[in-house]
């Protein structure tokens, strides 16, 4: 019987790489944009799920080295394997912030200022 992979992640999903081959991908917030399904995978055993993620933080980049080309890319945006990920909020939104009644501030002379 086949069983079910429970993925950390979504699409629209916040996560935090927490594995990588280069230690500069490593803590990287992301956001997961796409699924790229079920893959093979650089040191891993079998298919995984791949995620198709963009940094979140302005000029922050993921490094990805293609052995076959001899290239280093630098990019935004790309693949990652849904167990190098961990989402930063989790599914039952328990994170979320609520009030339950609303607080009045006093109001200040412009002097006061």
């Amino acid at each position: 019987m086949n069983e079910i992979q429970k993925l950390n992640c979504e699409i629209g999903s916040l996560a935090i790489t927490v594995n990588a081959k280069f230690s500069g991908n490593i803590g990287k917030v992301v956001r997961v944009i796409d699924s790229m399904g079920l893959q093979p995978w650089p040191e891993l055993d079998g298919l995984v799920h791949v995620w198709q993620v963009e940094v979140a933080a302005k000029g922050s980049f993921l490094h990805y080295f293609y052995p076959s080309r001899h290239q280093l890319d630098v990019l935004s945006a790309g693949p990652i394997p849904d167990c190098y990920l961990r989402r930063i909020v989790p599914v039952d939104d328990q994170l979320r912030l609520e009030f339950d009644e609303e607080q009045s501030y006093p109001s200040l002379e412009p002097s006061a200022l």
